[in-house]
C-alpha cells in the first residue's frame, strides 16, 4: 500500500467524536476497567480474610495457640492485602516522567519492584500460615508427606508466578528497547 493510500485510509476511518467532558468521565477511577477489576478482587479479598480472621480463633483452634503465632497469622494475613493495595496505587498512576520513554523506564522500574515484592509477600504469606498451622502438631511419616506435598506445592506455585513476572518484565523490556 502507498503512503498516499494509508493516509487516505487513515482520514476516512470512521471514529467516534467523544467531547472533552465524555473523555473526562471515561479517564474517572471508578470507569477505569483495569482499577475496577482490581477493586472488586480486593474487596473480595477483604471480605474473605475478614470472614478468616473472624472464624480462625476458634474454628482453627487459634485460641490455644501463643500470642506471637497469632500475631504473625494477623501480619501475614495482612500481606496480600497490602500487596494488592500496592498493585492499585501502581495502576492508578502509570505515568511519571516528562516524556514516554521516560515513563516507561520508570513504569518498568517500578513493576521490577512489585514483581519482587509480589514474590516475596506470598513467600511470607504461606510461611505465616504453615507456622501456625503446624504449631504443636505431633508428626507421623504420612504428616511429614503431607507437609512435602504443601511445600512441594508452595514452590510450584511460586515458580511459576515468578515465570509470570519475568515474562511479563521481558515483554516491558523489549517494548523499552523498541523506543531506541
Amino acid at each position: 500500500m502507498e503512503l498516499d493510500d494509508l493516509k487516505a485510509s487513515w482520514n476516512n476511518l470512521d471514529t467516534p467524536v467523544k467531547t472533552t467532558e465524555e473523555i473526562k468521565k471515561m479517564l474517572l477511577e471508578n470507569n477505569h476497567p483495569v482499577l475496577k477489576a482490581i477493586r472488586r478482587q480486593l474487596t473480595l479479598e477483604i471480605a474473605g480474610w475478614s470472614l478468616f480472621l473472624i472464624c480462625y480463633y476458634t474454628m482453627f483452634d487459634g485460641d490455644k495457640k501463643p500470642l506471637l503465632i497469632n500475631i504473625i497469622l494477623l501480619i501475614c494475613t495482612l500481606f496480600p492485602l497490602v500487596h494488592n493495595l500496592m498493585g492499585y496505587r501502581f495502576a492508578k498512576y502509570l505515568l511519571k516522567g516528562t516524556t514516554l520513554r521516560e515513563s516507561i523506564e520508570n513504569y518498568f522500574s517500578n513493576v521490577k519492584r512489585y514483581a519482587m515484592i509480589s514474590i516475596l509477600t506470598r513467600a511470607f504469606y504461606a510461611s505465616g500460615l504453615l507456622l501456625f498451622f503446624l504449631y504443636n502438631v505431633q508428626f507421623t511419616t504420612e504428616k511429614y508427606m503431607l507437609l512435602g506435598g504443601i511445600i512441594l506445592f508452595f514452590g510450584v506455585h511460586s515458580y511459576f508466578v515468578y515465570l509470570l513476572w519475568k515474562r511479563r518484565l521481558g515483554q516491558l523490556e523489549r517494548a523499552l528497547s523498541n523506543f531506541g
